[in-house]
């Protein structure tokens, strides 16, 4: 999914200078804003427009590509994607995201490590992430690629099932191929085997199809993915009904306020939405 400048600029961290308040007050409404979303995101957050809506109330900022957020008057406070931020001396804070810390961390605690998939610290654990993951998301992959890296550094990985195509096609009421690739995995009795064996399979088959997009249609390529293709349809057909928490994980996603994957919640309750490389999320948690 496309990214805006806004969203993309809510995973930085910035300390920019800040500009003198009787400067900020001579300059137009519009600029005043620019000038505090520069102040907290960098230059690339340009203002197309602002105006004040319900009585001088709240203001609607439209970005120069389109997207919108509102403001308040004193440009303390934005609302984007229904969310709460504070514009403070330190960065926005995400006042909606705080709020939900402590029952998200709650309400994972909650699930035991024999409902997920656990990749365990090496030695002392020093961090531990929960992870909503699905197997044919791209991010999830790579993520997957940085345990052993993550493990090395202190940090427990713990997977739970995130099948972003939902349980069952709406069209047809039949189980997504989503959730029949995670329900194999759970099913398993070396969750981490299969985990490692379904990603790995599914990535090298994404690789090989856009090679074979872009060499026009080559045979040999065309039967290496076909074969990939046959192990991963193999798996598939051996999902079943073996009780595992794959519908309830989904809900759990939705209720903490997981929108994609991977998504990552760590013991305080902290979302961190998207991919993160291992060293830059150790240096989020505190572990270098």
């Amino acid at each position: 999914m496309k990214k805006t400048l806004l969203a993309a600029a809510l995973g930085l961290s910035l300390t920019l200078p800040v500009m003198g308040a009787d400067a900020a007050k001579a300059l137009p409404l519009d600029k005043q804003v620019e000038a505090k979303l520069v102040q907290a995101f960098g230059p690339r957050l340009q203002v197309r427009e602002v105006a004040p809506l319900a009585g001088n109330q709240i203001l609607e900022v439209v970005l120069i590509d389109g997207s919108v957020m509102h403001m308040t008057p004193d440009l303390s406070h934005f609302i984007y994607r229904d969310e709460l931020y504070e514009l403070g001396a330190e960065g926005p804070q995400n006042i909606t995201q705080n709020r939900n810390n402590p029952k998200r961390a709650e309400r994972l605690a909650a699930v035991s490590d024999n409902q997920t998939v656990v990749f365990q610290a090496k030695g002392e654990q020093k961090a531990l992430i929960n992870v909503f993951t699905d197997i044919d998301c791209g991010y999830c992959q790579k993520l997957h690629q940085e345990i052993p890296r993550l493990n090395e550094l202190g940090i427990t990985v713990r997977y739970l099932a995130y099948p972003r195509a939902g349980i069952k096609d709406p069209r047809n009421g039949e189980l997504t191929d989503s959730y029949r690739k995670i329900n194999y995995v759970w099913c398993q009795a070396d969750r981490k085997a299969a985990m490692t064996s379904m990603k790995n399979t599914q990535r090298d088959m994404n690789m090989l199809g856009q090679r074979l997009r872009q060499s026009g249609g080559s045979s040999e390529l065309e039967d290496q993915y076909r074969a990939l293709q046959g192990q991963v349809v193999a798996m598939m057909d051996k999902s079943k009904d073996c009780g595992a928490p794959i519908a309830a994980q989904y809900d759990l996603g939705q209720e903490v306020g997981v929108t994609g994957t991977p998504a990552i919640v760590v013991e305080d309750g902290r979302l961190f939405p998207g991919y993160m490389p291992a060293d830059d999320l150790a240096r989020r948690l505190g572990v270098m």
